[in-house]
């Protein structure tokens, strides 16, 4: 089975191949079970949190990373089935994706929950209705956005976002929404400290994701 472009196993075959660890190695290195790496690899196994944890730690990985790529290749099977009716494919992520986020999360803070960051969303989204909380993301957001690297999906979802309330394109609802996670990115303040690149990044996708459902939903 062939790896697809920005696939978990794509990720894992290309950090393998930038450290030289062959798929024995790289097993004893982890303790974990090569036939079960490969399976991971592959796409005829969906890995464990645990896995993952330990998959970023040994080859240098950021957690998020692994994450969208999951969700990539979770969203390029539904491309591969639903071409025909390509309207009718969920455009948000899914809850398990949050979930394993939240799980990620705890590994740092136990007091970060899916709660918590949709009340800071819903003050962002109160706030970036004002003339200050606007102005803040539009002088803040470039910056962030080079402060993560520029790359990754939630990245690019922000930059559409950032592009729609720009041109101010939506209802007053979506551009609130849209907004208010906005504002969640750019603010230095968040429930994780953005210095931490590889866990400070996670409570920002966690709250675009949560935002994108509600987009998704009209809630």
């Amino acid at each position: 089975m062939q790896n697809e472009p920005g696939s978990l196993g794509m990720l894992l075959k290309n950090a393998l191949t930038a450290h030289s660890y062959s798929l024995r190695y790289f097993a004893e290195l982890t303790s974990i079970d090569k036939a079960t790496i490969s399976r991971i690899i592959n796409g005829k196994r969906k890995p464990t949190l645990k896995q993952l944890k330990i998959f970023s730690s040994t080859l240098k990985v950021p957690l998020n990373e692994l994450i969208e790529s999951i969700d990539h290749n979770e969203e390029s099977k539904l491309n591969k089935i639903g071409n025909s009716e390509p309207e009718k494919l969920p455009a948000s992520p899914s809850i398990d994706e949050i979930d394993l986020l939240e799980q990620v999360i705890h590994l740092h803070d136990q007091s970060i929950t899916v709660e918590k960051v949709q009340e800071e969303l819903e003050r962002c989204q109160d706030y970036a209705g004002t003339n200050e909380g606007n102005g803040m993301i539009k002088e803040g957001f470039e910056a962030k956005v080079n402060h993560f690297g520029n790359a990754g999906t939630y990245i690019d979802q922000l930059k559409g976002w950032h592009l729609k309330l720009l041109k101010s394109q939506g209802t007053k609802r979506e551009l609130a929404i849209i907004g208010g996670a906005l504002l969640y990115f750019v603010l230095p303040l968040d429930l994780l400290h953005d210095y931490v690149f590889a866990v400070g990044y996670l409570d920002d996708c966690m709250a675009i994701q949560l935002a994108s459902n509600r987009l998704e939903n009209n809630a």
